[in-house]
């Protein structure tokens, strides 16, 4: 009896797999024009609802009453009661100095806390010898923070005494505090720079962007949270 062969079959064509991939790369194009889209229009609203609502910068900082402390006269220190970290009240005796034989009318010199606060940094120590221009100690009212923020003299109109403010600092992450701004400084900050930003009387002076400084004070901010100094970031309620 005869074999009958069967014809092997034809192997499946490319075609039909190469077309199911050109055919997902419109959709897939247009999947990322979406995203795209979306992310835009994000991007968007955010830039125009911060414009409109707010007043924004990050040119800020954590900022206090600093004063330094120094001696009424020239003389040898001999008692020194100052410790990084201590509290102070004003007027309250820290040091006294021996005054030099011949040099002063009295024997000695009480060294004072200018202000109530905390002791941030001690320069000195008991037997150095002092005089009223060299600093011997740092103190600040870490009670009483503020933010200094610096707005450009373009949109200070806008900025009025007791607009609320929302405040976030670098050291603390995303925590948003709360303030209102409690003064506005009636005159830019390159007034009182050592070194002018631009010189008006040369041929070659650059028109630059001017800006006003603007003080905020914080409401409720639990003590030793903030620090003197710290960047913030603002953003003022219009």
């Amino acid at each position: 009896m005869a074999t009958e062969t069967t014809a092997p079959q034809a192997a499946p064509t490319a075609a039909p797999a190469r077309a199911r991939r050109l055919g997902g790369r419109p959709l897939a194009l247009g999947l990322v024009l979406l995203v795209a889209l979306v992310v835009a229009s994000f991007v968007g609203f955010r830039y125009w609802r911060d414009a409109t609502l707010y007043i924004t910068t990050d040119d800020a900082l954590i900022d206090t009453t600093l004063q330094t402390i120094t001696s009424p006269g020239a003389g040898t220190l001999v008692t020194w009661q100052a410790q990084p970290g201590a509290h102070v009240t004003a007027n309250e005796i820290i040091g006294i100095v021996r005054a030099m034989p011949g040099l002063a009318s009295v024997s000695s010199y009480n060294v004072t806390a200018p202000i109530d606060g905390t002791l941030l940094r001690v320069e000195a120590h008991v037997g150095q010898n002092v005089s009223p221009a060299l600093p011997l100690a740092y103190v600040a009212d870490l009670d009483h923070l503020r933010v200094t923020a610096y707005i450009d003299e373009t949109e200070i109109r806008a900025v009025r005494i007791g607009q609320p403010v929302d405040i976030t600092v670098d050291a603390t992450g995303g925590t948003l505090y709360q303030g209102t701004v409690s003064e506005i400084i009636p005159a830019t900050a390159g007034q009182f720079a050592l070194l002018p930003s631009s010189d008006r009387s040369t041929g070659n002076f650059t028109k630059v962007t001017q800006r006003i400084e603007v003080r905020i004070a914080l409401i409720g901010v639990p003590s030793g949270q903030l620090y003197p100094g710290e960047n913030a970031s603002v953003r003022i309620y219009r």
